[in-house]
């Protein structure tokens, strides 16, 4: 990984909320290529080392997606929700991006 791969994942890590813009403004990030990409090729370099899992959380993001589609970032984060079950994102007309919280896996270890 890069120094500055790694400095988007602890970024995301030590914030635990994200955004696109969170990302950008946070790490001083050219609009283009945009940030969830950058995370998302990030996701695959870490999913890599650890391919079982990377796998499962593969399988796990396209049966959630409503399109079937497996996003890399879900790695690292998911999208988050308000208390009454509402996706944060535009889709959903509750933000102005999509909302992304830090998997408990970055903190706790995956075991190995």
């Amino acid at each position: 990984m890069t120094t500055d791969e790694e400095a988007l994942i602890d970024f995301v890590r030590y914030t635990g909320v994200i955004d696109a813009l969170i990302l950008r403004k946070g790490l001083s990030l050219a609009a283009k290529p945009p940030a969830l990409c950058l995370l998302a090729d990030a996701c695959e370099k870490v999913g890599s080392a650890i391919p079982d899992h990377y796998a499962e959380i593969m399988r796990w993001s396209a049966a959630v997606s409503p399109d079937s589609i497996a996003w890399r970032g879900n790695l690292l984060c998911g999208l988050a929700y308000n208390s009454d079950g509402i996706e944060l994102s535009p889709n959903a007309g509750t933000t102005l991006y999509h909302t992304y919280v830090v998997h408990q896996e970055l903190f706790t270890g995956l075991g190995f």
